[in-house]
């Protein structure tokens, strides 16, 4: 496996970063039409704020007071913050890795399974100690559509480009 040659990891990553971010975004208005629908109780975002967050803001009562009044905000800006970390580091996969077609879901639903299998009982969430099937079938999906929208196409990140030769840039040629 080749990792991406270090002149070409801030581009690749910045570019993870921007497509993390807005796939955590597509994957947190799924997220309210299964709330919406009740077939998901508490967001796992939610329940992390929720349940471990708050306890350690308690003793700032006015940070406290100010996160609580813009709660749905913050919980949003955590997830989008997250799904940019994890998009950066997708992008920092070997290229072997990444021009798989199948590297994008399966990278989203292993992000939903660390979730479940390590950081949720970690964090004593009371998510991790439900049986909820139709809730973890909901995580499982919206994480595959993260993983779809991270991955894009099978020219995953930065493409590479030939280099130009000759000309200035952007100038066409006559004929071309």
């Amino acid at each position: 496996m080749k990792f991406p040659a270090s002149n070409e990891r801030p581009e690749r990553m910045m570019s993870g970063v921007v497509r993390g971010t807005v796939a955590a975004m597509t994957m947190s208005a799924l997220r309210q039409v299964t709330t919406g629908l009740g077939l998901v109780e508490q967001t796992p975002p939610d329940a992390i704020l929720k349940e471990r967050a708050f306890a350690l803001i308690v003793r700032k009562p006015r940070l406290a007071f100010f996160l609580a009044r813009r709660q749905v905000a913050v919980v949003e800006l955590a997830h989008w913050v997250y799904g940019a970390g994890g998009g950066a580091a997708f992008a920092l996969l070997p290229r072997s890795f990444l021009d798989k077609q199948w590297a994008g879901p399966a990278y989203g639903l292993a992000t939903w399974a660390v979730f479940e299998l390590s950081i949720a009982p970690v964090l004593g969430l009371e998510q991790a100690t439900k049986i909820r099937p139709v809730e973890r079938l909901m995580f499982a999906m919206d994480h595959l559509l993260y993983g779809v929208i991270l991955a894009g196409d099978s020219q995953w990140g930065m493409p590479e480009q030939p280099r130009r030769t000759g000309g200035s840039p952007g100038r066409r040629h006559a004929g071309a």
